[in-house]
């Protein structure tokens, strides 16, 4: 099947073919660009070859040896990894006053990464519920109160919302369109656009430096409003000082999927979905006034004023690469011409869910803690999207079990640089390349739900 270079399916890839079949003439679709594909076409050819009991029986015991073993090691693991967390960002404030430099720069940007992607990412999906002694609980890490998000992770999400994005939306619905994750929907206006490649890529940029705060905390607080509306079976509606022709009528089904960002809170969808003056003083508010007002002031009550200016620009410019750095780690691990996304939902812990979390994931270079560190630990994606609940540790014995599990039955295993996989997902982003579609009709039906 041709194919060009960029990833997307040539001419001949995306026509319907004709055949015979009993004396009628039937067309038929090569899989590639279409979940109504009838051939497989050589790409995804494995398909068909993939036993899903065997499959989900070796899961299913690497996984309950991986939770079985899981214990005082896992717990002495994560407290050193809190440690270089911790030392990077305070070392980086101790130095940020004294003059505007790259060390103090990247270490306040990697201490605000890991943060999140290693410390607070393991903790909320439970990695350390059973063998922490309940210290470091998902029920209890950063929600609840503004006192344990400031002590817990204080970053531009909120903490309950980002739970119900990522470790329910996410995971289970990965490569779905209701994945709040899927790039290639969520970048569908850039995608389509008309306007010069090189002014794409500027919009790329600006993303890559200012995601955290600009769309991803705006749309996991609107994914938590969602939440909350549906458990008590209500819908979303315009509110009552919106435009007289809106105000109390339903939310257009397009923007429930719609990626929700600072810029989506003027105009007529102001105050959809939650108040604009609660999102900026209870999302926004905290990590602003700490990081860029309570931080320079402290510095510069006690060092001069040079210090408070020194420490301002510092962490302004920490805040731009730690969005780059965890944009590096984090968007980058689901999009790619390599992997695949789905039209039905899939039953969790089914052995669609399995083949789903490695055939629409990407690892990177794996092995040894300050490679991973770096990684955010991000780079065990495949087997963290199996198993959501394991510790760091956990993923690092599960990465080599997983890989030889993948050949033995024939599924693609997806691992390479870091900015390989960043190449990947700019072409997404950018319109470049496509995700592959999951034929529906090679899908195990068993596994599908409504």
């Amino acid at each position: 099947c041709a194919r060009r270079r960029n990833g997307l399916p040539s001419r001949r890839t995306m026509c319907k073919a004709d055949e015979t079949l009993q004396g009628k003439t039937v067309g038929l679709v090569l899989s590639g660009q279409s979940y109504d594909a009838t051939v497989l076409a050589p790409e995804d050819a494995w398909i068909t070859k993939v036993d899903h009991a065997a499959f989900k029986e070796s899961v299913a015991k690497i996984g309950k040896a991986l939770a079985e073993g899981q214990g005082e090691a896992d717990m002495r693991h994560l407290n050193k990894i809190i440690c270089w967390s911790r030392m990077s960002t305070l070392v980086g404030l101790l130095t940020m006053w004294y003059a505007i430099n790259p060390v103090s720069i990247f270490l306040l940007s990697l201490g605000t990464m890991t943060r999140w992607t290693i410390v607070a990412h393991h903790v909320c999906h439970g990695g350390f519920d059973k063998c922490s002694g309940g210290r470091y609980s998902r029920f209890k890490f950063g929600v609840g109160s503004l006192v344990r998000r400031c002590t817990d992770w204080l970053d531009w999400m909120l903490v309950e919302a980002w739970n119900v994005e990522h470790n329910q939306l996410h995971h289970y619905c990965l490569g779905e369109m209701s994945d709040p994750d899927l790039v290639e929907n969520n970048l569908m206006t850039l995608r389509e656009d008309k306007g010069p490649m090189w002014a794409k890529y500027m919009r790329v940029a600006f993303f890559m430096m200012t995601w955290k705060w600009f769309y991803y905390a705006p749309n996991t607080f609107k994914m938590l409003s969602l939440h909350e509306l549906r458990r008590n079976g209500q819908t979303a509606t315009f509110p009552a000082d919106a435009a007289k022709k809106y105000a109390g009528t339903p939310v257009p089904e397009r923007w429930l999927d719609r990626p929700w960002t600072v810029a989506a809170l003027v105009g007529k969808s102001a105050n959809v979905y939650f108040r604009r003056a609660t999102f900026f003083t209870r999302v926004l508010g905290p990590y602003f006034v700490v990081r860029f007002v309570l931080f320079p002031l402290i510095a510069g009550f006690f060092m001069g004023r040079s210090a408070f200016f020194n420490s301002l620009i510092s962490l302004m410019l920490a805040e731009a690469l730690t969005n780059a750095h965890s944009f590096l780690n984090i968007v980058t691990n689901h999009a790619g011409h390599d992997l695949y996304r789905f039209e039905k939902h899939c039953a969790p812990r089914s052995s669609t869910f399995y083949m789903r979390a490695i055939i629409s994931s990407a690892n990177f270079r794996t092995g040894g803690d300050l490679n991973d560190f770096l990684h955010g630990w991000l780079n065990y994606q495949i087997e963290h999207h199996m198993w959501p609940d394991l510790s760091m540790l956990s993923y690092q014995k599960a990465q080599p079990l997983v890989k030889a599990l993948c050949a033995e039955h024939g599924i693609p295993y997806q691992q390479h640089s870091v900015f390989w996989r960043l190449k990947e997902t700019v072409d997404i982003m950018v319109g470049n390349s496509a995700m592959r579609k999951f034929p529906t009709k090679f899908e195990n039906q068993s596994d599908l739900v409504d």
